[in-house]
């Protein structure tokens, strides 16, 4: 996927309806523990099922790989992990248990191997799966991950802003402290009711590539949406989410042995190329798959050429 020329593809960005209307197909699976997962299914039912891993936010960006999935036969699984959206909260919660609880839900659904793709936040549950439970995974996708970097200061000067004071502060406050800064965003997403200035927030963190994707009314929407489910049921659970990117993973990239494909922007700035570098130099079998000048999102915005580069490698 270098050097794609954007004008010639297909933007998979949904409406304002047809993303209420996904909204509004809930399903709840209970984990061991008695918790319940919240999980929504997009695509074609009788499709290749890949679960979608996602980022510091909620599963409505897996939406806009919808009508993308439809057409290139895939059934996407979008579950909320503990304490965002409508998934319960669940006290001491670790990365390899959720990769469990995934695994116990592909088993719920009749699903014996499946895909996994994440996105930015959704980076240390996806290497979680690929270091836990490699024998359920038909493909790993990494969608410009977040990886285990954010202490190393030079790598924090690279992000947003925003971004940057997260991450300073995720990996030393308790849960309690951290969680005041960044219910922020929360209250910000209830008090700016325009999607417009909500994104504002976020200039910082976007590239010239980015900027064109979020001058778009309808991912303006999508956006504000993702943050409104991540809030749902207050600050406690998406805080302790994405502290999950800052503290220690409980394991070592070096260990994972499946391959993965890593799809990144070099413009990103959310995620800076140096991510994905070190995790090909880290992990095993790791293939950089690079968009020249593009940023973050630019992978799920264009769902239908994601996918379809999905499916010509694994299926």
């Amino acid at each position: 996927m270098s050097d794609n020329n954007v004008n010639k593809e297909r933007l998979s960005i949904i409406s304002k309806q047809e993303l209420e209307d996904l909204e509004k197909n809930v399903k709840f699976f209970k984990t061991k523990s008695g918790s319940r997962l919240a999980f929504h299914e997009y695509g074609d039912p009788d499709g290749h099922p890949i679960f979608f891993y996602h980022g510091t936010g909620s599963h409505v960006h897996g939406m806009l790989l919808h009508k993308p999935a439809i057409e290139h036969g895939f059934r996407i699984i979008a579950p909320d992990r503990p304490g965002v959206a409508k998934s319960d909260f669940r006290k001491g919660w670790t990365i390899i248990e959720y990769a469990h609880d995934i695994a116990a839900l592909a088993d719920s659904l009749g699903i014996s191997t499946f895909g996994a793709i994440g996105i930015s936040g959704g980076g240390p549950s996806l290497m979680a799966s690929a270091f836990a439970i490699p024998e359920k995974l038909n493909c790993v996708i990494d969608l410009a991950c977040a990886m285990p970097l954010y202490s190393d200061p030079n790598i924090v000067k690279q992000l947003g802003a925003a971004d940057r004071f997260y991450a300073k502060i995720g990996s030393k406050l308790p849960l309690g402290l951290f969680q005041i800064p960044f219910s922020v965003l929360g209250i910000l997403q209830k008090l700016l009711k325009s999607p417009k200035s909500f994104i504002k927030m976020f200039a910082s963190s976007l590239c010239d590539a980015d900027k064109t994707i979020f001058a778009r009314a309808d991912f303006q929407y999508l956006f504000l949406r993702d943050f409104q489910e991540l809030f749902r049921h207050g600050s406690k659970g998406p805080a302790y989410d994405a502290q999950t990117v800052y503290k220690d993973w409980g394991f070592n990239l070096s260990d994972i042995k499946i391959h993965i494909e890593v799809f990144q922007g070099t413009a990103d700035l959310f995620v800076p190329m140096k991510f994905s570098e070190y995790l090909k130099k880290t992990a095993k079998n790791v293939r950089l798959n690079l968009a020249k000048d593009q940023g973050h999102f630019y992978n799920i915005a264009y769902g239908y050429q994601l996918l379809s580069k999905v499916k010509e490698l694994f299926y």
